[in-house]
């Protein structure tokens, strides 16, 4: 596959990062602190929502497997879920005035219609972004297309974050919120589409798709998987935490404001997107699990500063710094789930791309609960009540803000790099994996001709 068609490709991650980026870190920030939301019914909010992925995640990529149209099995879902992803996300930033009191904060309603819009919008963005990156292991097979792919996937899906967690304050102060979703949206919807142009997938996918029943089996048996899995998710719940707590670190620690606070989020992802070549490189040399080790380390180290920080020179220094790390984070992951989904295929003789993303996709969203849960409970101890002069916030809180940017993400991904360290698809098991994927390839290997038993490895 020529250059153009990658690049086209990786313009999906644009789409995958904006809206959800943008949904992290500024939903909390504009319903509690803005239309007065109580913390305790958002976390409640939160959690349902986490429900919710428990079962769209694992069931979506399971009938993305077994579904056989004469156009393939991914693209389909992406054509049919683009807009309505782009819709359900331009309706969380605009809740209707009927639901507010005339002073435009909360109403009991507004609990609702903010749990019915955040269902469809990761209803349809599960649908999407999981049949878009299943494409990912069936497109590019090579661990040097992979990493190389992967980084301009992650470069264009940081400027996505970029634009979904520090453009966001720039553009609601010209804008509104209303303007802000009509924008991302449209965005959104523009980068997915381009993304099929470098889209290609076997119409005549390998083997007969697993029950569902043991698919879901097959996938958490995988150790494999369950490692990374748990490392991706205490990685995730740092991406998720950080960019929420920014806008309180700034207005409450710092004293700066909402439009301000993207000065301290930016450096972070450009030093990250730049970085992107470099930690690919390392992937080809050090391999996927070394580098996910020095990243964690790195990124771990690098967290505890933040906590001492007291000027916005020092803020901005010091998530630049962060940055380094963070670039190698977001580069490893789908790197790890495509070596896992190629041995998964020597054991079962079909492609489960839909299954694994699935299932990650549904253990990594729980990182917004975790975050969530973890903000609500530092909030509540240490007496966080909104208040308009940021003087008159608690010390207690102000404290608690600065742990939440240090300490805990910190310590989260503490957590990510045991698990890292006991995954088990690196050195020679890779390399035999590898070796009889190609094999496979060149052979034609499918469903009616399987590999033969002493050739798949066995965890």
């Amino acid at each position: 596959m020529n250059f153009w068609k990658k690049l086209a490709y990786s313009f999906g991650s644009m789409g995958a990062g904006l809206p959800e980026n943008a949904f992290t870190a500024w939903a909390l920030y504009l319903y509690v602190d803005k239309l007065g939301f109580p913390q305790q019914l958002f976390a409640t909010a939160m959690l349902i929502y986490t429900i919710w992925n428990c079962i769209n995640d694992p069931l979506f990529g399971f009938w993305s497997d077994r579904t056989h149209t004469r156009w393939g099995r991914r693209i389909p879902y992406i054509v049919l879920g683009t807009l309505p992803l782009a819709l359900a996300f331009y309706l969380i930033w605009v809740p209707p005035a009927s639901l507010l009191t005339p002073a435009g904060m909360f109403t009991p309603a507004l609990f609702w219609y903010y749990l019915a819009v955040i269902f469809a919008f990761d209803g349809f963005y599960t649908i999407v972004i999981i049949n878009w990156t299943s494409l990912y292991p069936e497109t590019f097979s090579s661990t040097s297309d992979r990493s190389t792919v992967n980084a301009w996937r992650q470069a264009i899906g940081i400027l996505g974050a970029m634009a979904g967690l520090a453009a966001t304050p720039l553009i609601v102060a010209k804008l509104g919120w209303r303007g802000m979703g009509i924008i991302f949206g449209a965005i959104t919807a523009i980068s997915i589409f381009v993304s099929l142009l470098g889209s290609k997938e076997n119409i005549h996918a390998p083997g007969e798709p697993l029950p569902l029943g043991p698919a879901i089996r097959n996938t958490l048996a995988n150790r494999s998987f369950l490692t990374f899995v748990m490392f991706n998710l205490f990685v995730n719940s740092v991406i998720v935490l950080v960019p929420q707590v920014i806008p309180f670190f700034a207005k409450y620690v710092l004293r700066i404001s909402d439009a301000q606070s993207s000065l301290i989020m930016a450096p972070i992802f450009i030093v990250a997107m730049l970085t992107q070549i470099f930690w690919s490189k390392v992937v080809v040399r050090r391999g996927v699990r070394t580098t996910a080790m020095i990243a964690c380390v790195l990124f771990g180290l690098t967290l505890l500063p933040l906590g001492l920080v007291r000027t916005m020179p020092q803020a901005i220094t010091g998530f630049a710094i962060v940055g380094v790390g963070l670039g190698a984070l977001l580069l490893v992951g789908d790197i790890m789930v495509a070596d896992i989904c190629d041995e998964d295929y020597l054991k079962t003789h079909t492609r489960r791309e839909g299954m694994y993303y699935g299932v990650n996709a549904l253990i990594i969203r729980m990182s917004v609960a975790i975050s969530a849960g973890t903000i609500s409970l530092v909030q509540t101890i240490t007496g966080y009540r909104a208040v308009a002069n940021p003087a008159l916030m608690a010390p207690a809180a102000v404290i608690g803000f600065r742990v939440l940017v240090s300490a805990v993400p910190a310590a989260l991904i503490g957590l990510g790099l045991i698990f890292v360290f006991l995954y088990p698809l690196h050195g020679a098991r890779l390399e035999r994996v590898k070796e009889q994927c190609a094999l496979a390839a060149r052979l034609n290997t499918a469903a009616d001709t399987p590999i033969p038993q002493q050739e798949v490895i066995i965890l």
